[in-house]
């Protein structure tokens, strides 16, 4: 992806909005799950990565080698000023985001590790 072409979505809001809202270090599954009580529905993988590669290159984000997310101190206080009920946070948030130049970087998930985070919430779920 070329960064001058990079445009923030909702996806990157969603996932933003999700690991803020989580426990940090936020696990893969625990984003899977924080997100779909958001939005009622679960990310496909290349809205993760997307939205990884987005947020870690505008240093909104830390991706740490275990895969776990964490806000930067940038990252937290762009959702300090988050507004809204649960799902009227991510518009608030994607209006945030708006303000400050999208950068990407390659982010990709290890083979099997979304579709194992999807099975844990799931499980979770049947529980």
């Amino acid at each position: 992806m070329n960064a001058a072409d990079t445009r923030w979505d909702f996806a990157d809001a969603w996932v933003f909005t999700a690991v803020g809202i989580a426990s940090l270090p936020c696990e893969l599954a625990e984003l899977v799950a924080v997100a779909d009580g958001i939005n009622h529905a679960i990310l496909l993988e290349d809205e993760v990565e997307s939205a990884l590669g987005k947020l870690s290159g505008a240093g909104l984000l830390q991706i740490n080698d275990d895969w776990t997310f964490q806000l930067t101190e940038a990252g937290r206080g762009l959702l300090t000023r988050r507004r809204g009920n649960l799902f009227s946070q991510v518009d608030s948030v994607a209006n945030l985001l708006a303000l400050i130049k999208p950068v990407s970087v390659t982010v990709q998930l290890p083979a099997g590790a979304m579709a194992n985070a999807i099975d844990e919430y799931l499980g979770r779920l049947s529980r």
